[in-house]
């Protein structure tokens, strides 16, 4: 005797579940807060990389010094993630969060000060020092900020509406990308490199009020805490990663595409000036070209990345477009080229990045 399957009357509609899938963590108050307050810190930031390739082309001509600048920000990055994603285990990340907000918060204060008495000429000398100490002190508060911040979205949102929370972050970011260096380099003119730092320092505010509006149930303690397990849990991920293959390769990708290619960013100011002949605004606009392309491979993204098999060919293509997107840059001398080019940076740094994180 044939049955008929039972039949279910509720049919989820593909393009509901897709949008509860990509906006379900805007449905957390807390997220919403933490997102906002990050969109406008984030601008702020961007605002300041513009003020901030300007003021060091400013100060010296040397490529090595202004290739140490970017480095003082990037080696803690490289030093003490490891340590940076243990402490984001171990200690309260709101509280961690907080400390870094206001630590990066004085660092943008500070520079702007210095820069604002150069240009009143009264105080110490500004020099390219100043701004490599700023940018250190910067680095290692974001590299103690960032497992924090991850880890923390996880406990807003959960593991349900973490996928959602991970798109959401991705896209603010990359619009801060756009909207950022357009607005720094539209006032740059009226309020000058020190006002960019002093508006970046203030955006930190955002973030800062937005953590402490935000409700937590009370933070408990792990059990065990000190050097010691600081160093357990380091030597434990090493270990979890050597036993993977699957993951050291796509790290060793992930590393290779940001210590060979990022670099790029550090002489954008000396390309827009020297190559380009373009003022501040047309600096911002090469900016603001790496944020679009970034912003449309985001939303190419989400649609495209569903099986495993098309991951790893969104990686290949993505690193390959990124590399030689890099080197058309570096050769061209025309600014509707040389935005077209840094369009596609932006579009295959976003589809490496999301493809190693998924």
């Amino acid at each position: 005797m044939e049955t008929e399957a039972p039949q279910n009357s509720e049919v989820a509609d593909p393009r509901e579940s897709r949008l509860r899938s990509t906006f379900g963590a805007l449905r957390h108050r807390n997220y919403q807060l933490f997102w906002f307050g990050s969109f406008l810190s984030n601008i702020g930031t961007w605002m300041q990389v513009v003020a901030q390739g300007w003021l060091v082309r400013d100060l010296t001509a040397l490529p090595l010094l202004i290739g140490f600048v970017s480095f003082a920000g990037s080696l803690p990055q490289f030093a003490f993630s490891l340590f940076g994603g243990v402490t984001a285990d171990l200690f309260n990340r709101r509280k961690l969060l907080l400390l870094t907000q206001t630590a990066q918060l004085i660092c943008a204060g500070s520079l702007g000060l210095l820069v604002l008495m150069r240009d009143l000429q009264i105080g110490p000398v500004l020099t390219i020092w100043h701004v490599i100490a700023v940018s250190f002190a910067s680095g290692l508060a974001t590299t103690l900020a960032n497992p924090a911040y991850q880890a923390l979205t996880l406990d807003i949102v959960g593991r349900e509406d973490l996928p959602s929370a991970v798109a959401l972050n991705s896209a603010q970011f990359n619009l801060s990308r756009i909207i950022g260096p357009t607005v720094g380099g539209l006032i740059f003119g009226v309020i000058g490199i020190a006002g960019c730092y002093f508006f970046n320092s203030a955006s930190f505010l955002a973030v800062i009020i937005a953590l402490w509006i935000m409700k937590f149930p009370e933070w408990k303690a792990p059990e065990h805490r000190g050097v010691r397990e600081v160093g357990r849990q380091i030597v434990a991920g090493i270990r979890y990663v050597s036993g993977r293959p699957r993951v050291t390769t796509l790290l060793a990708i992930a590393s290779m595409t940001s210590i060979f290619g990022l670099p790029y960013l550090t002489f954008m100011p000396v390309f827009a000036r020297d190559v380009l002949n373009l003022d501040a605004r047309g600096l911002s606009y090469l900016w603001a070209g790496t944020g679009s392309g970034a912003v449309i491979s985001a939303i190419l993204m989400a649609f495209t990345l569903t099986t495993s098999r098309r991951r790893g060919r969104l990686l290949l293509i993505g690193t390959g477009l990124f590399g030689l997107a890099v080197i058309a840059f570096a050769l061209s001398r025309s600014f509707t080229l040389s935005f077209f080019c840094l369009m596609l940076v932006g579009g295959g740094m976003v589809s490496v990045t999301t493809t190693v994180n998924k």
